[in-house]
């Protein structure tokens, strides 16, 4: 991983926990191969004799990568049964503080105004780029920020004729108060403003899709995670979401994934955890479309960014 993101990630939660009273542990990659090699002979030492169940709450973004960790963890340990289940950020972090869930995943930072349990503990372990969608009959491939405001927000359009694009009403979808996913969108491209239009009951990313996707004229968003041909992906100020954009601060929709537990203590708990970080785990997190915290290169143009999404 870069010094830089190293320095940048520990300064600021630090600083958080001193204030907040609250555990953080911050999960990165070491790019020490010892390391790595000491992680493994621990785990298949350790291996035969985890056993348990874990519940995994929240984030549909993370889902993706999530569930597959777990399939994989279940099959390394027979002994286990993890179960990953979405309903948003929000209600991640609410089961995971209402002792309903084991690890509460989170697009979002959270606020220890909201969730005070000094027990809270925060891991991360990638970048999740989001990105604008539109129906596929939506002639657009890019909108500026200010365009997004006036479509989701203003209410200014209301048909993609007035942006270069066919004869067809603008259909906004909204996702519920939830998601973290939304509350990115809300901060980074609205400017903090409240959204209008067809507001989804449940928060599920796969639904935005297929909403998206049977909808003529429909615009929402979602993580890339989920992303597929039958919806098509448009850019933010000519900029899509890439990790080089990204890195460079020209594209500004995207967030650090978030697994939030009380403590880390259970020891099938600690090692699922682990295992988010292999390796493995993080190169099919980059297959998937999310970015390994490791490969972020951020530079020192951006800390005052980089600082800023640690407090969402």
């Amino acid at each position: 991983m870069s010094n830089l993101l190293a320095i940048i990630i520990r300064s600021t939660r630090q600083e958080e926990s001193r204030r907040s009273g609250r555990k953080f542990r911050v999960i990165v990659l070491c790019c020490s191969l010892a390391f790595i090699m000491c992680g493994c002979l621990n785990q298949q030492t350790t291996g035969s004799n985890l056993s348990g169940h874990l519940l995994v709450v929240g984030s549909t973004a993370l889902q993706p990568l999530t569930s597959a960790a777990a399939t994989l963890f279940d099959q390394l340990h027979p002994g286990s049964h993890i179960v990953v289940q979405g309903g948003g950020s929000l209600s991640g972090l609410d089961a995971v503080t209402g002792h309903k869930a084991d690890i509460g995943d989170s697009d979002v930072y959270a606020d220890p105004a909201v969730y005070p349990d000094p027990n809270l503990t925060d891991h991360i372990v990638c970048v999740i780029p989001f990105t604008m969608i539109v129906n596929p009959d939506v002639s657009i491939s890019s909108l500026t920020t200010q365009q997004l405001i006036d479509i989701f927000s203003t209410g200014k359009y209301h048909n993609w004729l007035q942006l270069g694009g066919p004869d067809l009403p603008i259909v906004p979808v909204v996702r519920p108060g939830t998601s973290g996913t939304r509350a990115t969108f809300r901060k980074y491209i609205l400017g903090g403003r409240d959204e209008n239009g067809e507001l989804l009951q449940t928060d599920s990313s796969l639904t935005v899709r297929a909403t998206v996707a049977h909808t003529p004229g429909a615009i929402g968003y979602l993580a890339l995670s989920v992303l597929d041909s039958s919806v098509k992906a448009i850019a933010i100020n000519g900029q899509m979401a890439t990790p080089q954009n990204i890195e460079n601060g020209t594209y500004a929709y995207w967030g650090y994934e978030h697994m939030y537990t009380l403590g880390d203590d259970n020891p099938l708990l600690a090692a699922y955890l682990d295992f988010m970080l292999t390796p493995q785990i993080q190169q099919l997190a980059q297959k998937m479309g999310y970015i390994p915290i490791a490969n972020m290169k951020l530079p020192s143009a951006n800390l005052a960014v980089t600082e800023a999404r640690t407090t969402l």
